[in-house]
């Protein structure tokens, strides 16, 4: 196999240049699995690889190859694989590890040096014909999911932030007389990229009294997604945060996925005494020249008079995608076509120009179809 090569799209940073290419296909050893790749996601955090001429490529490579979400088809696998056979769907997860992580919680690795994120930094991602990838990186999903199998990623994303907000929300173990028994709890969700609706999505199933604040007008492409959901949808462009705090609106849980620096401090105030904010999204320029003016006093004393807490969340461990498998079955069967509208477009390998030519106005989750 060693003389095999695949197809992939590039970015070369250095030029500031997106092309198709061949690329070696390694030998398969053990522990690894030759994958097919059919489909690869692409969008914000894509985008934002292939606009960097910073981006980190992998050690010796003058290129990266984007897409960090992915489902394919196992075409081969190792003599020590046991959990996975030719012909099964498979979603890839993101991080790859040193090898001396618990595999489960590799995506809490406190060494960025000794990580890379698949089509994000310093490893290749999906957007190519055939992967080789240790076993353990390959989540097998029933094969009635193969078209929603690209949203499994941003849903592991959601499981890993709830799981750690619910573990949060424990640390005080009380009862408060002045609660209403059987009382939904309330939750936000801000950002309505992919993240952000298959957050929504996830709390559905949990009974969370859900309001969404977003920028986008209630019958935009995005917005309709959530006809099937019971969720108080608020345009913050039309309605002022500020009349919304107010009106007394609080929340024990947030979740912000749109990773703009002003709009978390605005929403910090919505913090309900006990809350927690899980921030789930990056801000599109790193600097820490970009200065962010605040009543920084005001919403401090706010966290510490309240026993606040705001932690950050990205990425997802092995177990984090496991428990998206479940939701996704479950959704799947309540909400299919409303999750299958996410896929806005299918768009063939030769043509990714009218990929990146897509503006988020128009396509939620477009897709490169490679085979």
């Amino acid at each position: 196999m060693t003389s095999q090569t695949t197809k992939a799209l590039a970015y070369f940073p250095a030029e500031g240049a997106v092309r198709i290419i061949d690329v070696p296909v390694p030998s398969l050893e053990a522990d690894e699995v030759l994958v097919r790749i059919t489909r690869t996601a692409f969008f914000r955090r894509d985008r934002l690889l292939l606009e960097s001429r910073d981006a980190v490529l992998p050690d010796g490579d003058k290129f990266i190859i984007p897409g960090h979400i992915a489902s394919g088809r196992v075409v081969e696998i190792g003599s020590l694989v046991r959990e996975l056979e030719p012909g099964d769907l498979v979603v890839p997860t993101i991080r790859r590890d040193c090898d001396r992580c618990i595999d489960a919680r590799s995506d809490l690795c406190p060494h960025p040096e000794r990580y890379s994120d698949s089509g994000l930094k310093g490893a290749h991602g999906f957007a190519r014909e055939l992967l080789v990838v240790k076993s353990r990186y390959l989540v097998k999903i029933p094969e009635y999911l193969e078209d929603l199998a690209l949203l499994l990623t941003p849903l592991s994303i959601a499981e890993k932030a709830h799981h750690e907000a619910v573990q949060v929300n424990r640390r005080y173990n009380f009862y408060c007389y002045h609660e209403l028994e059987g009382t939904a709890p309330r939750a936000l969700v801000t950002g309505m990229g992919p993240v952000g609706i298959m957050a929504a999505f996830l709390l559905s199933l949990y009974n969370y009294r859900l309001t969404f604040f977003c920028r986008r007008e209630s019958d935009d492409l995005r917005s309709k997604i959530f006809d099937p959901l019971e969720l108080e949808y608020i345009n913050t462009c039309r309605v002022p945060i500020e009349r919304l705090e107010k009106a007394g609106y609080t929340f024990r849980q947030i979740f912000e996925t749109t990773g703009d620096p002003a709009y978390i401090v605005r929403v910090m105030p919505f913090m309900a005494p006990n809350a927690v904010m899980v921030l789930m999204g990056t801000p599109e320029k790193l600097s820490r020249e970009n200065l962010l003016e605040m009543e920084a006093s005001y919403l401090f004393s706010r966290m510490v008079m309240g026993n606040q807490i705001m932690v950050g969340s990205i990425k997802a461990g092995r177990d984090a995608f496991d428990s998206a498998v479940k939701h996704l079955m479950e959704l799947a069967d309540l909400h299919h076509d409303s999750l299958a509208a996410l896929m806005t477009h299918s768009i063939p390998l030769e043509e990714y120009r009218q990929l990146l030519e897509l503006t988020s106005r128009e396509a939620i989750l477009p897709v490169l179809e490679l085979t």
